[in-house]
């Protein structure tokens, strides 16, 4: 028809998209930076420790059966010695021991922090999701091995104060380890599912 005119199309704004799981990112970023916190607070603990017991000689560190002291000399702690007066091979030693128990800690909270990091930008279910869980397994069980092979280096070496080769967070890291395993898997059949179901549209 002659008199039909075409209006001009008008852009009219996109309306902005619905965040993807909004609660999930805002715990997942909260969780980030805990987790940020407290891998900055236990590298500062690690090469506080080292510092004072390798480059400051034992100063501030002491060593008695079952446990370890930082600061002044504590009282009423039967079987206590000062870390600067034990021989200088089992001082390494226990620094060996250290910091095999310290790295599994320090790793598993890196892995940790970016599988957190990873959630708070809305990716849910990813293949490397998976393998971040299963690198942590790994890890603890590093850490729930680590007070036994560091002990046995100690005997090895003598003059050890601190022989217990045993502790209780050792079959904790265990049982985690186990149930980060299952969430690994859980994650890897969650993500086989979605590809399925993004392979049908």
């Amino acid at each position: 028809m002659p008199n039909v005119v075409a209006l001009p199309h008008r852009d009219e704004p996109a309306s902005p998209e619905p965040e993807d799981h909004p609660s999930l990112r805002q715990w997942a970023r909260y969780a980030a930076w805990l987790v940020t916190t407290c891998l900055g607070l236990a590298c500062a603990f690690t090469l506080t420790v080292l510092a004072l017991g390798l480059v400051f000689e034992g100063a501030l560190l002491w060593l008695a059966p079952g446990a370890g002291f930082i600061g002044a000399r504590p009282e009423g702690v039967a079987g206590i010695v000062s870390f600067g007066t034990l021989p200088w091979t089992t001082r390494m030693a226990y620094a060996v021991s250290f910091t095999a128990t310290q790295i599994p800690v320090l790793v598993v909270l890196y892995h940790l922090r970016a599988l957190l990091r990873d959630l708070a930008a809305a990716t849910v279910f990813a293949a490397g999701h998976a393998f971040r869980l299963r690198r942590m397994a790994l890890w603890l069980l590093a850490y729930a091995v680590a007070p036994a092979a560091g002990q046995a280096l100690v005997r090895i070496v003598g003059h050890g104060v601190d022989l217990a080769w045993f502790r209780t967070s050792s079959l904790q890291a265990l049982l985690l380890a186990a149930l980060l395993i299952v969430f690994a898997e859980l994650i890897r059949v969650g993500q086989a599912i979605k590809d399925d179901r993004d392979g049908f549209i």
